[in-house]
């Protein structure tokens, strides 16, 4: 089994607990890859809720730092890559490809030189919001748009071949982003988002935007958090049934080749039988056994994304 996944937050818990990225308590570590002929990971440097705009940023320093020492350590084993075809070197050398991405823009405390810097290190996306309203606009669960930095934001990065990422956004938000992104000809994403026809939690995707992102050649990842997955408040344990709803909604909306996973690993609560990185199989055979093709099932752990790539990290 190949796996490319869009979101995680091992950076951040990696660096928090002392640990490595080899063998460590998180969801993600390089023994529990080793289960995957190949395996890439957008490893999201985030800004904790809990430090400050200015400290977010001097921690996505800290997390760039030390994810870059956890491959060098580990050179044999993984390799940082920038470009598809990095990934492809990568690969057909046994070694996990990982790419880096930021959660919450608000870490460039209105400095778009910052913005380069996250380019020089290496960032592929730029997820713009995660909670509350800042200084780059409104998250999902408040109301309001972009501000006029946030919309210069999103246009640089543009610019500089940074994919905005839409998850986390409110509705108003992500219509703006998308307006601009059909203006500019270029892709968005939603790196881990579900269906808010499914489940109507505020940090779900409405189907049009959902098809917006197609249309554009963007790519959406299916969230594991139970909190996106269904409505807490039955009493119904999350199960991985949860997670193939999500995936079969967006494929009634024509998605089958723009969705994959942004599971979220080390962020959040994972449905009953999934316990980390090695455990993803389940969705596979949840899927099959559904009566969904083998086909589909490598779509969605890693063709799908990496057409994405190779179209655009040149």
């Amino acid at each position: 089994m190949k796996l490319i996944d869009t979101h995680c937050d091992t950076a951040l818990e990696i660096l928090r607990r002392g640990e490595n990225i080899v063998e460590n308590s998180c969801h993600i570590n390089l023994n529990k890859a080793s289960k995957y002929e190949n395996y890439t990971q957008f490893f999201a440097l985030w800004a904790c809720e809990d430090r400050s705009d200015e400290d977010s940023y001097k921690e996505f320093l800290a997390m760039s730092d030390n994810m870059m020492k956890e491959i060098k350590e580990n050179s044999d084993k993984m390799a940082h890559v920038n470009t598809f075809d990095e990934m492809k070197e990568a690969w057909d050398a046994g070694k996990v490809a990982a790419f880096f991405a930021v959660e919450d823009a608000r870490m460039l405390c209105g400095n778009m030189n910052r913005l380069y810097e996250l380019k020089a290190r290496g960032v592929k996306y730029l997820t713009i919001m995660w909670g509350g309203y800042t200084h780059i606009g409104a998250s999902h669960d408040v109301e309001g748009g972009l501000t006029d930095f946030g919309t210069e934001v999103v246009q640089k990065c543009f610019e500089l071949g940074i994919c905005p990422d839409v998850s986390h956004a409110n509705e108003q938000v992500t219509g703006e982003i998308l307006e601009m992104a059909y203006k500019a000809g270029k892709p968005v994403i939603a790196s881990h988002s579900n269906s808010k026809s499914v489940w109507g939690h505020s940090r779900n995707l409405r189907d049009d935007h959902f098809k917006a992102i197609k249309e554009l050649g963007g790519i959406v990842g299916i969230s594991l958090c139970c909190a996106h997955l269904r409505d807490g408040s039955t009493g119904i344990p999350c199960t991985v049934d949860h997670i193939v709803e999500h995936i079969e909604r967006y494929i009634e909306l024509g998605g089958e080749d723009i969705i994959g996973l942004g599971c979220d690993l080390d962020g959040t609560r994972l449905p009953v039988g999934i316990t980390g990185l090695q455990d993803l199989g389940v969705i596979a055979d949840a899927l099959i056994k559904k009566g969904h093709s083998q086909e589909l099932v490598d779509k969605i752990f890693y063709k799908n994304y990496y057409n994405f790539i190779k179209r655009n990290f040149k």
